[in-house]
């Protein structure tokens, strides 16, 4: 990934605001000149090429996001953070979930409705072309649950929340992203102006198993079904008011998904999951970690991607039988 600046396109970011949009914030202003803080600065897009839209909110996120649109015939590039959570929790999804997959949010999740919806419109956008004809492109990123030392974003808080939870016998596996390599896909995504749908994750995933050892010795709590609202109290009480609610559906199944595609265009994960999860639980960055506790990571992440790696060459036998069939 080239570190080049870049000041003559103007780089517009929406929804800096919280843990995530503000270390993102400081990568870009990092990366390209003119970068415009507009939830700061108050100001419209003033003639911006481009456009980085961070965080949806529950309050905001749909009209913010509508009159971005409308005020962007300059805007030939649109980086949108959306969520892996638009393909919704469903025990008939593939492990891991490529970008193929149609979206199917749970209903009873408003988050993850929200986040589809604003693909939808940015989608449109780029199709309808800039009122001078010229061609527009549009990044869209799908993050697994983003966590950082001490406050992650609201969904990656929330499934850490719920980590200890089990409902009857579902034990699905689960991704965390590390706040760093989020901002890292989008820098990537806004330099090279990339089109089209990516997943944000790390590599593999925590197996229930993995993810056992490092919660420890805290008990497992159980949730009765069907009671969706219990277990959104229970997040709400840990996460405050930022919670979202519907978490039900997606810790009883697994939405893990695949990186391939970002990867092939030069994105690397820095951390694990397990490492992005001992991180988040310490609320320490990963050099303030004792020994023990990066070296347990490490062994996690490394088995997680061992995992991963089977779970690949599986799917490229069966595909090669498949055509030999």
């Amino acid at each position: 990934m080239s570190g080049v600046r870049n000041g003559a396109s103007g780089t517009a970011v929406s929804g800096a605001g919280g843990v995530i949009g503000t270390h993102v914030l400081r990568r870009l202003e990092a990366t390209f000149d003119d970068v415009c803080d507009l939830d700061v600065e108050q100001r419209g897009l003033g003639g911006s090429q481009v456009l980085v839209h961070l965080r949806l909110t529950r309050d905001t996120s749909s009209e913010r996001l509508r009159r971005l649109l409308s005020a962007a015939d300059d805007v030939r590039h649109l980086t949108l953070v959306s969520s892996a959570s638009v393909y919704g929790a469903w025990p008939n999804h593939p492990t891991p979930i490529s970008e193929d997959v149609p979206v199917r949010p749970n209903s009873e999740a408003a988050f993850a409705v929200r986040h589809a919806d604003a693909e939808r419109r940015v989608l449109e956008w780029r199709d309808a072309g800039s009122p001078d004809g010229g061609e527009r492109t549009a990044a869209i990123l799908r993050p697994a649950p983003v966590v950082s030392s001490g406050v992650g974003g609201p969904i990656g808080e929330a499934m850490l929340a719920a980590a200890p939870i089990r409902t009857g016998s579902d034990d699905p596996p689960v991704q965390f992203l590390h706040v760093d390599d989020l901002a890292a896909a989008v820098v990537l995504a806004t330099q090279q102006r990339l089109s089209g749908v990516f997943n944000v994750a790390p590599d593999g995933w925590l197996a229930p198993g993995e993810l056992r050892d490092l919660l420890g010795a805290r008990p497992k709590i159980r949730v009765p079904l069907p009671l969706p609202e219990r277990l959104d109290r229970y997040v709400a009480r840990r996460v405050g008011h930022t919670a979202p609610e519907g978490m039900l559906a997606y810790t009883r199944y697994s939405w893990v998904v695949a990186n391939d595609r970002l990867r092939s265009v030069g994105w690397e994960p820095r951390y694990s999951s397990a490492q992005a999860f001992v991180i988040a639980d310490t609320g320490m960055p990963w050099d303030d970690l004792n020994a023990r506790q990066r070296q347990y990571a490490t062994l996690i992440g490394a088995g997680a991607a061992m995992a991963a790696g089977g779970w690949a060459a599986v799917a490229w036998l069966r595909r090669s039988y498949a055509l030999r069939s």
